[in-house]
């Protein structure tokens, strides 16, 4: 079986604004599905009012908006009184940086990458600052970009609290193996595992008890709805955290990661999504027996195949040519590479390269992409950073000729 491209794209408005432009920059925000554009549309036109209360719109409201947070809950194989939405994934590591805080002591230590972006970097660096303990970095390698995980373990101590990482880079693109590691880190102590997965999560939604993760967090402004967050803290970790709501609303778990209200019309749109990814489903499986996270699964394997064929050929141009330093594996053989792609120019800067190419209908761009650490450490000067690349399985083959034309005539 086959992703349906044609199918995919008519659930997408945006991309016949202008049928010769290739836009290329998902990594930083994809188009919004038209499932997602309905439910936020009837929202704001019906019920537009504070929800929850008994009268009609009211609580027709409060309806859209539990139907989003019980749908995706039960997609991610959690329940809702573990899942916090919030306008933005730096916003809810903000808060989840001041959660722990205070049960950070003197001797303890958590583990940071150089390969996150700044949203799951800066924030736990500042807060072991602030409270004294021991911030340890696990490092990538200069060169390619990839974290070894054997290097990760030999961090890890009985004094380690918490271990931050990504489940897939910005900018390298590669995922990383967060069972194993979950796993493996557990072994070696009591740590908690805390990942982003802003960067994969438009690739593959994950099922997380199966991760066994104690934090989950990643942008559904990249996964076709709109500008919100979704965060997960396992249940079991919740009394070691400061509650960040009002104090009127400790006793419940939903709001406690929470300080401000939500978003009604754009926490309700979030269920758009899950009905983009249902009729995507029904379209190319007829098996109404597995559950949410079990049609994911099946939805994403497909999904994956796609991504893979679109990635090849820009990965197989960039690792051959002489122009440029590709970042990251230059293949998809061993399915865990999404088709982010980043490179930096040897002849010329990035943004001349990202300006010649929008010059001609492709819509990337270029910069350090919120991730200035690695792309220092990568020894790039962040002022000016890379070339990013980045697709999902709603491009098409014929868009990756046009980004390769492009492409050779803006290096040549």
């Amino acid at each position: 079986m086959q992703l349906d491209i044609n199918f995919v794209r008519n659930q997408f408005s945006q991309l016949d604004d202008d049928p010769n432009f290739v836009f290329c920059s998902n990594a930083g925000g994809s188009y919004v599905s038209n499932q997602v554009q309905a439910v936020m549309e009837h929202y704001n036109r019906h019920t537009r009012v504070q929800p929850y209360e008994r009268y009609r719109t009211s609580a027709e409201a409060g309806k859209a908006m539990d139907r989003a947070i019980h749908g995706w809950a039960n997609v991610l194989n959690i329940t809702p009184a573990e899942l916090t939405i919030a306008p933005s994934t730096s916003i809810n590591t903000y808060v989840m940086a001041n959660a722990i805080g205070y049960s950070l002591k003197s001797g303890d230590e958590i583990i940071v990458t150089n390969q996150d972006h700044e949203a799951n970097s800066g924030v736990w660096r500042r807060k072991a600052e602030e409270r004294g303990i021991v911030c340890k970095e696990w490092r990538v390698d200069p060169l390619s970009g990839l974290l070894d995980t054997e290097s990760l373990y030999e961090l890890v101590t009985e004094n380690t609290k918490w271990v931050f990482f990504t489940h897939c880079s910005n900018i390298v693109g590669t995922s990383n193996p967060v069972q194993t590691i979950t796993s493996e880190i557990k072994k070696r102590s009591n740590a908690k595992v805390f990942v982003d997965a802003v960067a994969y999560a438009p690739h593959h939604i994950s099922d997380l008890k199966a991760l066994d993760v104690d934090g989950y967090v990643f942008s559904l402004y990249k996964v076709f709805g709109p500008h919100q967050s979704l965060m997960y803290v396992k249940k079991e970790t919740h009394e070691e955290l400061t509650p960040q709501c009002h104090y009127f609303n400790h006793g419940y778990s939903d709001k406690l990661l929470n300080p401000a209200g939500p978003q009604h019309s754009q926490v309700a749109s979030c269920a758009g999504v899950l009905d983009y990814f249902d009729d995507l489903y029904d379209h190319h499986f007829d098996d109404g027996t597995l559950s949410a996270s079990q049609k994911m699964g099946e939805l994403y394997a497909l999904i994956s195949q796609h991504e893979d064929t679109l990635g090849a050929p820009l990965l197989d141009y960039l690792s051959n040519s002489k122009k440029v330093r590709l970042i990251g594996k230059a293949h998809t053989k061993d399915q865990d590479r999404a088709p982010t792609i980043a490179f930096a120019p040897i002849e010329q800067s990035a943004s001349q390269v990202a300006t010649k190419m929008q010059d001609q209908g492709i819509g990337t761009e270029s910069g350090d992409f919120y991730a200035h650490r690695l792309i220092s450490d990568l020894g790039i000067n962040p002022n000016d950073g890379v070339v990013r690349i980045s697709l999902v399985h709603y491009g098409t083959d014929q868009d990756v000729e046009k980004i390769l034309l492009a492409l050779d005539q803006a290096l040549n």
